[in-house]
Protein backbone atom coordinates (compact mmCIF):
# COMPACT_ATOMS: atom_id res chain seq x y z
CA UNK A 1 0.00 0.00 0.00
CA UNK A 2 2.51 2.40 0.68
CA UNK A 3 4.45 1.67 -2.45
CA UNK A 4 1.74 3.34 -4.20
CA UNK A 5 2.56 7.18 -2.86
CA UNK A 6 5.50 7.51 -5.47
CA UNK A 7 7.00 10.34 -7.11
CA UNK A 8 4.41 10.71 -9.81
CA UNK A 9 1.59 11.33 -6.35
CA UNK A 10 4.20 13.62 -4.58
CA UNK A 11 4.57 16.14 -8.05
CA UNK A 12 0.63 15.61 -8.19
CA UNK A 13 0.09 16.56 -4.91
CA UNK A 14 2.71 19.58 -4.43
CA UNK A 15 1.24 20.76 -7.65
CA UNK A 16 -2.32 19.89 -7.46
CA UNK A 17 -5.20 19.83 -10.17
CA UNK A 18 -9.08 19.48 -10.12
CA UNK A 19 -9.87 16.24 -9.47
CA UNK A 20 -11.64 15.76 -13.05
CA UNK A 21 -8.65 16.28 -14.98
CA UNK A 22 -6.94 12.98 -13.44
CA UNK A 23 -9.75 10.77 -12.40
CA UNK A 24 -7.63 7.52 -14.12
CA UNK A 25 -4.78 7.45 -11.43
CA UNK A 26 -6.30 7.66 -8.70
CA UNK A 27 -9.35 5.00 -9.51
CA UNK A 28 -6.13 2.80 -10.88
CA UNK A 29 -4.26 2.83 -7.99
CA UNK A 30 -6.73 2.07 -5.52
CA UNK A 31 -7.72 -0.97 -7.86
CA UNK A 32 -4.66 -1.74 -7.19
CA UNK A 33 -4.86 -0.99 -3.60
CA UNK A 34 -8.18 -3.10 -2.79
CA UNK A 35 -8.80 -5.12 -6.65
CA UNK A 36 -12.56 -6.18 -6.68
CA UNK A 37 -14.01 -3.64 -3.99
CA UNK A 38 -15.73 -0.46 -4.37
CA UNK A 39 -12.95 2.07 -2.93
CA UNK A 40 -13.16 5.39 -1.05
CA UNK A 41 -12.04 7.33 -3.77
CA UNK A 42 -14.73 5.89 -6.24
CA UNK A 43 -17.05 6.39 -3.77
CA UNK A 44 -16.33 9.85 -3.19
CA UNK A 45 -16.63 10.09 -6.62
CA UNK A 46 -19.95 8.62 -7.02
CA UNK A 47 -20.92 11.11 -3.57
CA UNK A 48 -19.82 13.90 -5.47
CA UNK A 49 -22.19 13.17 -8.54
CA UNK A 50 -24.95 12.96 -6.67
CA UNK A 51 -24.85 15.83 -3.88
CA UNK A 52 -23.57 18.62 -5.53
CA UNK A 53 -22.70 21.98 -3.67
CA UNK A 54 -20.93 24.85 -4.84
CA UNK A 55 -17.32 24.97 -4.35
CA UNK A 56 -14.96 23.88 -7.03
CA UNK A 57 -13.82 19.76 -7.10
CA UNK A 58 -14.78 17.46 -4.67
CA UNK A 59 -16.01 18.05 -1.29
CA UNK A 60 -15.00 15.49 1.58
CA UNK A 61 -15.49 15.52 5.71
CA UNK A 62 -12.19 15.74 7.18
CA UNK A 63 -12.87 12.47 8.26
CA UNK A 64 -11.06 9.41 7.06
CA UNK A 65 -12.73 6.35 6.90
CA UNK A 66 -12.55 4.62 10.56
CA UNK A 67 -9.87 2.49 11.61
CA UNK A 68 -12.20 -0.62 11.02
CA UNK A 69 -13.39 0.05 7.67
CA UNK A 70 -12.29 -1.49 4.19
CA UNK A 71 -13.40 -1.98 0.95
CA UNK A 72 -17.39 -1.64 0.58
CA UNK A 73 -17.76 0.03 4.16
CA UNK A 74 -14.92 2.75 3.24
CA UNK A 75 -17.86 4.55 1.11
CA UNK A 76 -19.31 5.99 4.20
CA UNK A 77 -19.86 9.25 5.70
CA UNK A 78 -16.41 9.35 6.40
CA UNK A 79 -15.36 9.27 2.66
CA UNK A 80 -17.78 11.38 1.20
CA UNK A 81 -20.57 12.98 2.89
CA UNK A 82 -23.61 15.17 2.29
CA UNK A 83 -20.97 18.45 1.53
CA UNK A 84 -19.54 16.35 -1.11
CA UNK A 85 -19.34 18.44 -4.26
CA UNK A 86 -19.96 18.07 -8.33
CA UNK A 87 -16.51 17.85 -10.22
CA UNK A 88 -17.67 20.40 -12.06
CA UNK A 89 -19.11 22.71 -9.91
CA UNK A 90 -16.59 26.21 -9.96
CA UNK A 91 -15.40 28.85 -7.81
CA UNK A 92 -13.78 29.08 -4.44
CA UNK A 93 -14.83 27.48 -0.98
CA UNK A 94 -17.15 28.87 1.68
CA UNK A 95 -15.43 30.48 4.79
CA UNK A 96 -16.11 27.93 7.89
CA UNK A 97 -18.94 29.20 9.42
CA UNK A 98 -17.34 28.62 12.90
CA UNK A 99 -13.78 30.30 12.77
CA UNK A 100 -11.71 28.66 15.89
CA UNK A 101 -13.02 25.05 15.11
CA UNK A 102 -10.92 22.72 12.43
CA UNK A 103 -12.49 23.74 8.88
CA UNK A 104 -13.81 21.17 6.73
CA UNK A 105 -11.30 19.87 3.81
CA UNK A 106 -12.02 22.07 0.71
CA UNK A 107 -11.81 21.04 -2.61
CA UNK A 108 -9.91 17.69 -3.08
CA UNK A 109 -7.63 17.32 -6.14
CA UNK A 110 -6.91 13.61 -6.82
CA UNK A 111 -3.64 13.35 -5.08
CA UNK A 112 -5.54 14.49 -1.94
CA UNK A 113 -8.34 12.60 -2.07
CA UNK A 114 -6.08 9.68 -2.55
CA UNK A 115 -4.49 10.40 0.01
CA UNK A 116 -7.03 10.89 2.29
CA UNK A 117 -8.31 7.47 1.46
CA UNK A 118 -4.85 5.99 2.13
CA UNK A 119 -4.66 6.88 5.36
CA UNK A 120 -7.89 5.48 6.50
CA UNK A 121 -7.12 2.16 4.56
CA UNK A 122 -3.61 2.29 6.16
CA UNK A 123 -5.30 3.52 9.39
CA UNK A 124 -7.83 0.04 9.40
CA UNK A 125 -4.87 -2.61 9.28
CA UNK A 126 -3.78 -4.01 12.41
CA UNK A 127 0.90 -4.24 11.97
CA UNK A 128 0.80 -7.09 14.26
CA UNK A 129 -0.84 -9.50 12.21
CA UNK A 130 1.27 -8.27 9.40
CA UNK A 131 4.84 -10.82 8.83
CA UNK A 132 7.85 -9.29 10.70
CA UNK A 133 9.91 -8.29 7.58
CA UNK A 134 6.57 -6.56 5.72
CA UNK A 135 5.82 -4.57 8.92
CA UNK A 136 9.19 -3.37 9.60
CA UNK A 137 9.38 -2.90 5.69
CA UNK A 138 6.31 -0.61 5.75
CA UNK A 139 7.02 1.35 8.32
CA UNK A 140 10.81 2.39 6.55
CA UNK A 141 8.15 3.76 4.08
CA UNK A 142 6.28 5.55 6.04
CA UNK A 143 8.76 7.19 7.68
CA UNK A 144 9.81 8.52 4.67
CA UNK A 145 6.49 9.57 3.10
CA UNK A 146 5.53 11.12 6.16
CA UNK A 147 8.70 13.08 5.81
CA UNK A 148 7.78 14.12 1.89
CA UNK A 149 4.48 15.02 3.62
CA UNK A 150 5.96 17.45 5.59
CA UNK A 151 7.90 19.12 2.91
CA UNK A 152 4.08 19.25 0.64
CA UNK A 153 3.03 20.68 3.53
CA UNK A 154 5.55 23.41 4.42
CA UNK A 155 4.87 24.52 0.46
CA UNK A 156 1.27 24.49 1.11
CA UNK A 157 1.48 26.92 4.54
CA UNK A 158 4.00 29.16 2.38
CA UNK A 159 1.22 29.32 -0.49
CA UNK A 160 -1.46 30.05 2.05
CA UNK A 161 0.47 32.96 3.73
CA UNK A 162 1.58 34.29 0.41
CA UNK A 163 -1.63 34.62 -1.03
CA UNK A 164 -3.58 35.18 2.56
CA UNK A 165 -5.98 32.24 1.83
CA UNK A 166 -6.38 32.72 5.50
CA UNK A 167 -8.60 35.28 4.88
CA UNK A 168 -11.42 32.53 3.46
CA UNK A 169 -12.05 30.93 6.84
CA UNK A 170 -11.72 33.95 8.76
CA UNK A 171 -8.61 33.78 10.35
CA UNK A 172 -6.60 37.20 9.64
CA UNK A 173 -2.95 34.90 9.22
CA UNK A 174 -1.97 31.66 8.09
CA UNK A 175 -0.22 31.17 11.81
CA UNK A 176 -3.59 32.30 13.58
CA UNK A 177 -5.44 29.86 11.11
CA UNK A 178 -2.83 26.74 11.54
CA UNK A 179 -3.47 27.04 15.19
CA UNK A 180 -7.30 27.07 14.69
CA UNK A 181 -6.68 23.49 13.06
CA UNK A 182 -6.17 22.32 16.65
CA UNK A 183 -3.57 20.00 15.21
CA UNK A 184 -0.13 19.10 16.47
CA UNK A 185 1.29 21.33 13.81
CA UNK A 186 1.63 25.09 15.50
CA UNK A 187 2.95 28.36 14.10
CA UNK A 188 6.49 27.11 13.85
CA UNK A 189 5.71 25.65 11.13
CA UNK A 190 4.15 28.67 9.24
CA UNK A 191 7.71 30.52 10.51
CA UNK A 192 9.75 27.75 8.99
CA UNK A 193 7.58 28.48 5.38
CA UNK A 194 8.21 31.49 5.55
CA UNK A 195 11.86 31.34 6.53
CA UNK A 196 12.52 28.83 3.22
CA UNK A 197 10.97 30.82 0.93
CA UNK A 198 14.14 33.20 1.78
CA UNK A 199 16.56 30.18 1.13
CA UNK A 200 15.42 28.83 -2.16
CA UNK A 201 18.66 26.25 -2.22
CA UNK A 202 17.51 24.54 0.74
CA UNK A 203 14.11 24.85 -0.47
CA UNK A 204 15.41 23.16 -3.48
CA UNK A 205 16.97 20.46 -1.68
CA UNK A 206 14.13 19.62 0.17
CA UNK A 207 11.70 18.71 -2.27
CA UNK A 208 14.41 16.41 -4.02
CA UNK A 209 14.42 14.47 -0.74
CA UNK A 210 18.24 15.67 -0.35
CA UNK A 211 18.03 17.32 3.10
CA UNK A 212 15.90 16.65 6.17
CA UNK A 213 13.02 19.06 7.24
CA UNK A 214 15.31 19.32 10.75
CA UNK A 215 18.35 20.35 8.78
CA UNK A 216 16.37 22.79 6.44
CA UNK A 217 15.42 24.13 9.53
CA UNK A 218 19.01 24.78 11.52
CA UNK A 219 20.23 26.10 8.01
CA UNK A 220 17.55 28.46 7.79
CA UNK A 221 18.06 29.61 10.95
CA UNK A 222 21.40 30.01 10.51
CA UNK A 223 20.70 32.00 7.75
CA UNK A 224 18.70 34.40 9.15
CA UNK A 225 21.39 35.11 11.55
CA UNK A 226 24.49 35.96 9.56
CA UNK A 227 22.39 37.35 6.42
CA UNK A 228 22.16 41.19 7.42
CA UNK A 229 26.13 40.97 7.17
CA UNK A 230 26.14 39.59 3.43
CA UNK A 231 26.79 41.28 0.29
CA UNK A 232 27.37 44.82 1.89
CA UNK A 233 28.05 47.57 -0.43
CA UNK A 234 31.81 47.67 0.36
CA UNK A 235 31.78 44.16 0.36
CA UNK A 236 32.67 43.70 3.64
CA UNK A 237 31.54 40.49 6.03
CA UNK A 238 31.67 41.54 9.73
CA UNK A 239 34.87 43.93 9.28
CA UNK A 240 36.61 41.69 7.17
CA UNK A 241 37.36 41.67 3.13
CA UNK A 242 34.12 39.46 2.40
CA UNK A 243 35.44 37.26 -0.75
CA UNK A 244 38.03 36.00 1.51
CA UNK A 245 35.68 35.13 4.29
CA UNK A 246 33.55 33.42 1.76
CA UNK A 247 36.41 31.15 0.77
CA UNK A 248 37.88 30.19 3.86
CA UNK A 249 34.52 29.01 5.69
CA UNK A 250 33.32 27.42 2.67
CA UNK A 251 36.39 25.51 1.29
CA UNK A 252 38.40 25.35 4.50
CA UNK A 253 35.77 25.44 7.39
CA UNK A 254 33.26 23.20 6.05
CA UNK A 255 36.37 20.55 5.00
CA UNK A 256 37.44 20.90 8.30
CA UNK A 257 33.96 19.67 10.13
CA UNK A 258 33.24 17.00 7.78
CA UNK A 259 36.85 15.74 8.15
CA UNK A 260 36.20 15.65 11.84
CA UNK A 261 32.54 14.31 11.48
CA UNK A 262 34.53 10.58 10.28
CA UNK A 263 37.42 11.10 12.33
CA UNK A 264 40.01 12.03 9.67
CA UNK A 265 40.15 10.95 5.56
CA UNK A 266 43.43 10.43 4.38
CA UNK A 267 44.45 12.89 1.54
CA UNK A 268 44.30 10.02 -0.77
CA UNK A 269 40.60 9.63 -0.34
CA UNK A 270 38.12 10.04 -3.09
CA UNK A 271 35.95 11.44 -0.82
CA UNK A 272 37.98 14.02 0.39
CA UNK A 273 38.83 15.16 -3.28
CA UNK A 274 35.43 15.10 -4.47
CA UNK A 275 34.36 17.02 -1.17
CA UNK A 276 36.95 19.63 -2.16
CA UNK A 277 36.55 19.84 -5.74
CA UNK A 278 32.92 20.68 -4.58
CA UNK A 279 33.33 23.36 -2.08
CA UNK A 280 35.90 25.35 -3.92
CA UNK A 281 33.27 25.09 -7.10
CA UNK A 282 30.77 26.70 -4.58
CA UNK A 283 33.21 29.12 -3.14
CA UNK A 284 34.68 30.43 -6.50
CA UNK A 285 31.32 30.99 -8.59
CA UNK A 286 29.86 34.28 -9.75
CA UNK A 287 27.06 34.76 -7.77
CA UNK A 288 26.27 36.39 -4.45
CA UNK A 289 27.73 35.88 -0.85
CA UNK A 290 24.74 34.78 0.69
CA UNK A 291 23.91 32.43 -2.07
CA UNK A 292 27.35 30.28 -1.73
CA UNK A 293 27.29 30.24 1.90
CA UNK A 294 23.75 28.69 2.27
CA UNK A 295 25.20 25.81 -0.60
CA UNK A 296 28.64 25.63 1.76
CA UNK A 297 25.91 24.64 4.72
CA UNK A 298 23.80 22.40 2.59
CA UNK A 299 27.43 20.73 1.86
CA UNK A 300 28.06 20.51 5.24
CA UNK A 301 24.10 19.03 6.23
CA UNK A 302 24.82 16.52 3.85
CA UNK A 303 27.73 14.72 5.24
CA UNK A 304 27.43 15.30 8.95
CA UNK A 305 25.21 13.29 11.31
CA UNK A 306 21.98 15.34 12.30
CA UNK A 307 22.52 15.66 15.61
CA UNK A 308 26.15 17.38 14.52
CA UNK A 309 24.75 19.92 12.61
CA UNK A 310 23.69 22.96 14.95
CA UNK A 311 27.33 22.83 16.63
CA UNK A 312 28.65 23.06 13.17
CA UNK A 313 26.71 25.36 12.22
CA UNK A 314 27.54 27.43 14.65
CA UNK A 315 31.42 27.02 14.89
CA UNK A 316 31.17 28.44 10.61
CA UNK A 317 28.43 31.33 12.17
CA UNK A 318 31.55 32.56 14.27
CA UNK A 319 34.04 31.91 11.94
CA UNK A 320 31.94 34.39 9.33
CA UNK A 321 31.25 37.12 12.15
CA UNK A 322 34.59 36.41 15.05
CA UNK A 323 33.58 40.52 16.30
CA UNK A 324 30.13 39.33 17.10
CA UNK A 325 31.62 36.22 19.01
CA UNK A 326 34.45 38.75 20.41
CA UNK A 327 31.73 41.52 21.45
CA UNK A 328 29.55 38.23 23.00
CA UNK A 329 32.71 37.23 24.89
CA UNK A 330 33.42 40.79 26.23
CA UNK A 331 29.56 41.41 27.27
CA UNK A 332 29.78 37.83 29.36
CA UNK A 333 32.76 39.32 31.25
CA UNK A 334 30.96 42.36 32.03
CA UNK A 335 27.99 40.20 33.46
CA UNK A 336 30.34 37.79 35.24
CA UNK A 337 29.87 37.05 39.02
CA UNK A 338 27.09 35.47 41.34
CA UNK A 339 25.83 35.07 44.54
CA UNK A 340 26.61 32.65 47.04
CA UNK A 341 24.07 32.88 50.09
CA UNK A 342 23.58 30.18 53.24
CA UNK A 343 19.73 28.82 52.97
CA UNK A 344 17.49 30.58 55.17
CA UNK A 345 17.36 27.14 57.03
CA UNK A 346 20.63 27.27 58.15
CA UNK A 347 21.60 24.18 55.85
CA UNK A 348 23.61 24.13 52.61
CA UNK A 349 24.56 27.28 50.60
CA UNK A 350 22.65 28.42 47.41
CA UNK A 351 24.04 29.79 44.24
CA UNK A 352 21.87 32.38 42.73
CA UNK A 353 22.25 35.11 39.59
CA UNK A 354 25.36 33.74 38.41
CA UNK A 355 27.71 34.14 35.42
CA UNK A 356 30.73 33.03 34.64
CA UNK A 357 32.95 34.30 31.65
CA UNK A 358 34.73 32.35 29.02
CA UNK A 359 37.66 31.92 30.54
CA UNK A 360 36.22 30.87 34.00
CA UNK A 361 33.59 28.78 32.50
CA UNK A 362 36.29 26.96 30.80
CA UNK A 363 38.28 27.09 34.03
CA UNK A 364 35.69 24.88 35.57
CA UNK A 365 34.82 22.87 32.83
CA UNK A 366 38.17 21.85 32.77
CA UNK A 367 39.12 21.31 36.71
CA UNK A 368 35.33 19.45 37.08
CA UNK A 369 35.86 17.08 34.03
CA UNK A 370 39.40 16.05 35.73
CA UNK A 371 37.86 15.55 39.30
CA UNK A 372 35.00 13.90 37.81
CA UNK A 373 37.53 11.07 36.30
CA UNK A 374 39.65 10.29 39.30
CA UNK A 375 36.07 10.58 41.90
CA UNK A 376 36.93 7.91 44.47
CA UNK A 377 32.98 6.97 44.77
CA UNK A 378 32.95 6.23 40.86
CA UNK A 379 33.08 2.37 41.25
CA UNK A 380 30.47 2.42 43.73
CA UNK A 381 27.72 4.82 41.22
CA UNK A 382 28.89 2.36 38.46
CA UNK A 383 28.20 -1.10 40.58
CA UNK A 384 24.35 0.69 41.67
CA UNK A 385 24.03 1.91 38.17
CA UNK A 386 24.44 -1.62 36.92
CA UNK A 387 21.99 -3.09 39.73
CA UNK A 388 19.36 -0.32 38.69
CA UNK A 389 19.50 -1.59 34.84
CA UNK A 390 19.22 -5.02 36.13
CA UNK A 391 15.83 -3.82 37.44
CA UNK A 392 14.44 -2.35 34.18
CA UNK A 393 16.12 1.28 34.62
CA UNK A 394 17.57 2.84 31.57
CA UNK A 395 19.89 5.76 31.02
CA UNK A 396 17.86 8.88 30.77
CA UNK A 397 14.70 7.72 33.56
CA UNK A 398 14.88 9.39 36.83
CA UNK A 399 16.29 7.85 39.74
CA UNK A 400 14.32 6.40 42.68
CA UNK A 401 13.19 8.23 45.00
CA UNK A 402 15.23 6.11 47.80
CA UNK A 403 17.99 6.13 45.46
CA UNK A 404 19.50 9.86 45.00
CA UNK A 405 21.03 10.71 48.34
CA UNK A 406 24.49 9.78 48.39
CA UNK A 407 26.69 6.63 47.71
CA UNK A 408 25.25 4.37 50.54
CA UNK A 409 22.07 5.22 48.92
CA UNK A 410 22.77 4.15 45.79
CA UNK A 411 23.79 5.84 42.47
CA UNK A 412 24.50 9.93 42.29
CA UNK A 413 23.25 11.92 39.96
CA UNK A 414 25.00 13.69 37.52
CA UNK A 415 24.61 16.96 39.47
CA UNK A 416 25.55 15.27 42.66
CA UNK A 417 28.51 14.04 41.20
CA UNK A 418 29.57 17.25 39.43
CA UNK A 419 28.79 18.95 43.23
CA UNK A 420 31.29 16.29 44.90
CA UNK A 421 33.77 17.33 41.96
CA UNK A 422 33.87 20.77 42.73
CA UNK A 423 34.65 19.56 46.69
CA UNK A 424 37.00 17.11 45.75
CA UNK A 425 39.01 20.37 43.37
CA UNK A 426 38.86 23.36 46.39
CA UNK A 427 39.70 20.44 49.16
CA UNK A 428 42.52 19.45 46.96
CA UNK A 429 43.47 23.23 46.48
CA UNK A 430 43.99 24.08 50.06
CA UNK A 431 45.50 21.01 50.81
CA UNK A 432 48.31 21.91 48.35
CA UNK A 433 48.24 25.52 49.56
CA UNK A 434 47.26 26.63 46.07
CA UNK A 435 45.59 29.74 47.59
CA UNK A 436 49.02 31.21 48.48
CA UNK A 437 50.94 31.46 45.60
CA UNK A 438 51.90 35.00 44.11
CA UNK A 439 53.57 33.84 40.82
CA UNK A 440 51.55 34.03 37.49
CA UNK A 441 49.93 30.17 37.05
CA UNK A 442 50.40 28.84 33.99
CA UNK A 443 46.45 27.95 32.83
CA UNK A 444 46.47 24.19 32.35
CA UNK A 445 43.59 24.60 29.57
CA UNK A 446 42.99 22.21 26.54
CA UNK A 447 42.57 24.43 23.65
CA UNK A 448 42.14 23.72 19.96
CA UNK A 449 43.14 26.37 17.44
CA UNK A 450 44.37 26.59 14.11
CA UNK A 451 47.87 29.09 13.47
CA UNK A 452 45.72 30.84 10.75
CA UNK A 453 42.95 31.59 13.47
CA UNK A 454 46.02 32.85 15.90
CA UNK A 455 47.23 35.09 12.69
CA UNK A 456 44.34 36.39 12.09
CA UNK A 457 43.08 34.40 8.86
CA UNK A 458 39.54 35.94 7.50
CA UNK A 459 36.98 33.23 8.17
CA UNK A 460 39.55 30.77 9.73
CA UNK A 461 37.00 28.60 12.15
CA UNK A 462 37.97 30.34 15.80
CA UNK A 463 39.50 28.49 18.60
CA UNK A 464 37.76 25.85 20.43
CA UNK A 465 37.90 25.13 24.32
CA UNK A 466 37.78 21.38 25.57
CA UNK A 467 34.10 22.19 26.27
CA UNK A 468 33.52 22.82 22.60
CA UNK A 469 33.04 26.27 22.54
CA UNK A 470 34.18 28.79 20.38
CA UNK A 471 36.26 31.35 21.82
CA UNK A 472 37.06 34.90 20.68
CA UNK A 473 40.52 35.65 18.92
CA UNK A 474 41.29 37.42 22.47
CA UNK A 475 41.04 35.12 24.37
CA UNK A 476 43.46 32.06 23.12
CA UNK A 477 46.05 34.85 22.31
CA UNK A 478 46.24 35.91 26.05
CA UNK A 479 46.40 32.60 26.61
CA UNK A 480 49.34 31.23 23.89
CA UNK A 481 51.32 34.05 25.95
CA UNK A 482 52.13 31.78 29.33
CA UNK A 483 50.77 28.45 28.15
CA UNK A 484 52.56 25.16 27.12
CA UNK A 485 51.88 24.52 23.23
CA UNK A 486 51.73 21.48 21.37
CA UNK A 487 52.22 21.70 17.60
CA UNK A 488 50.05 19.00 15.65
CA UNK A 489 50.74 18.61 11.94
CA UNK A 490 47.75 17.77 10.28
CA UNK A 491 47.31 16.60 6.63
CA UNK A 492 44.59 17.83 4.53
CA UNK A 493 41.75 15.49 5.58
CA UNK A 494 42.02 16.55 9.40
CA UNK A 495 44.73 13.23 10.16
CA UNK A 496 47.15 14.06 12.60
CA UNK A 497 50.49 12.16 11.82
CA UNK A 498 50.45 9.03 13.44
CA UNK A 499 52.72 8.07 16.66
CA UNK A 500 53.43 4.41 18.04
CA UNK A 501 54.94 3.98 21.37
CA UNK A 502 54.83 1.03 23.86
CA UNK A 503 52.94 2.17 26.44
CA UNK A 504 49.04 0.64 27.67
CA UNK A 505 47.88 3.94 26.97
CA UNK A 506 47.82 6.91 24.99
CA UNK A 507 50.14 10.03 26.13
CA UNK A 508 47.95 13.19 27.03
CA UNK A 509 49.39 14.67 23.74
CA UNK A 510 48.42 11.55 22.00
CA UNK A 511 44.74 12.20 23.46
CA UNK A 512 44.83 15.48 22.17
CA UNK A 513 45.26 14.58 18.98
CA UNK A 514 42.80 12.06 18.96
CA UNK A 515 39.97 14.78 19.99
CA UNK A 516 41.68 16.93 17.57
CA UNK A 517 40.82 14.47 14.44
CA UNK A 518 37.37 13.47 15.81
CA UNK A 519 36.43 17.10 16.91
CA UNK A 520 35.73 16.10 20.34
CA UNK A 521 32.77 13.73 18.97
CA UNK A 522 32.23 10.07 20.30
CA UNK A 523 32.99 8.01 17.15
CA UNK A 524 29.97 5.64 17.04
CA UNK A 525 27.72 6.20 14.15
CA UNK A 526 24.74 8.03 15.37
CA UNK A 527 26.05 8.56 19.05
CA UNK A 528 25.35 12.24 20.46
CA UNK A 529 27.61 12.46 22.77
CA UNK A 530 30.12 15.03 21.72
CA UNK A 531 32.48 18.02 23.08
CA UNK A 532 32.56 18.08 26.97
CA UNK A 533 31.86 14.66 27.66
CA UNK A 534 34.15 11.93 28.45
CA UNK A 535 35.80 10.37 25.63
CA UNK A 536 37.51 6.36 26.34
CA UNK A 537 40.26 5.78 23.98
CA UNK A 538 39.38 1.75 22.72
CA UNK A 539 42.21 -0.07 21.25
CA UNK A 540 40.35 -1.33 18.32
CA UNK A 541 42.89 -4.30 18.09
CA UNK A 542 43.25 -5.38 21.85
CA UNK A 543 46.35 -4.25 23.28
CA UNK A 544 46.64 -7.61 24.85
CA UNK A 545 47.29 -9.08 21.30
CA UNK A 546 49.77 -6.19 19.86
CA UNK A 547 51.22 -5.07 22.96
CA UNK A 548 51.35 -1.35 21.25
CA UNK A 549 49.59 1.86 21.25
CA UNK A 550 48.89 4.00 17.91
CA UNK A 551 46.46 6.77 17.13
CA UNK A 552 45.86 4.83 13.89
CA UNK A 553 44.13 1.52 16.11
CA UNK A 554 42.29 3.84 18.25
CA UNK A 555 39.03 4.74 18.54
CA UNK A 556 37.49 7.33 20.89
CA UNK A 557 34.16 6.01 22.34
CA UNK A 558 31.97 7.47 25.06
CA UNK A 559 31.35 6.19 28.38
CA UNK A 560 28.16 4.54 27.38
CA UNK A 561 29.37 2.84 24.16
CA UNK A 562 32.91 1.75 25.62
CA UNK A 563 30.70 -0.26 28.08
CA UNK A 564 28.11 -1.56 25.65
CA UNK A 565 31.26 -2.56 23.39
CA UNK A 566 32.83 -4.41 26.03
CA UNK A 567 29.43 -6.81 26.69
CA UNK A 568 29.43 -7.89 23.49
CA UNK A 569 27.52 -5.17 21.25
CA UNK A 570 29.13 -4.41 17.34
CA UNK A 571 29.48 -1.18 16.82
CA UNK A 572 29.58 1.02 13.46
CA UNK A 573 31.98 3.95 13.79
CA UNK A 574 31.42 6.86 11.52
CA UNK A 575 33.79 6.01 8.79
CA UNK A 576 31.86 2.87 7.88
CA UNK A 577 34.10 -0.04 9.52
CA UNK A 578 32.39 -2.15 12.22
CA UNK A 579 34.11 -3.15 15.32
CA UNK A 580 33.80 -5.30 18.46
CA UNK A 581 35.42 -6.42 21.16
CA UNK A 582 37.59 -8.45 19.94
CA UNK A 583 38.70 -6.08 17.07
CA UNK A 584 37.69 -5.05 13.28
CA UNK A 585 35.24 -7.10 11.79
CA UNK A 586 33.07 -7.40 8.55
CA UNK A 587 30.04 -8.97 10.49
CA UNK A 588 26.83 -6.22 11.28
CA UNK A 589 25.32 -6.87 14.45
CA UNK A 590 22.45 -8.99 14.27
Amino acid sequence: MTELLTEEFWAELAAPRPMERRPAMASELFDDLLPGRETAFSAAQRAARAHPVAGSGVRAQAGAPGPNTVGPDAAGPNAAGPNAASPDAVGDPPPSAAFGRPASVGSLSAPAALLVAAVGALRAQRPAELPGPQALAETGVLLAQVEQLRVVLLDRLADVDLRRLSVLDGAATASSWVAAQHTSIDRGEVALAKRLSRTPQVQDALREGTVTIGAARRIAAAMATVRRYLDRPAGLIDGADGHEVITNVVVDGVRQLVCEAHAGLDDDDPRLSALTAELVAIATRPSSQTDRLEAGFLVLAGRVEPHALTLALGRLLDAVLPLQLQARSTDSHDRRGFTLRRNSDGAGWTITDGELDDECGELLFTVLTAELAVDPDNPADTADYAALREQGWTDGDPLPADQHGGCDDGPRSTRQRRHDALAHALRRLLDTAGTTRRGKAVPHLHVTVDVATLDGAPGALPARGASGASLPLSLARSWACDSALTRYVLSLGRKVIATSHTARTLTGAERRAKHLETGGQCQASGCTRGPGQRLIPHHATPWAHRRRTSLDDTVLFCEQTHHQLHHGATVKIKDGRWLDQHGWTDRPPR
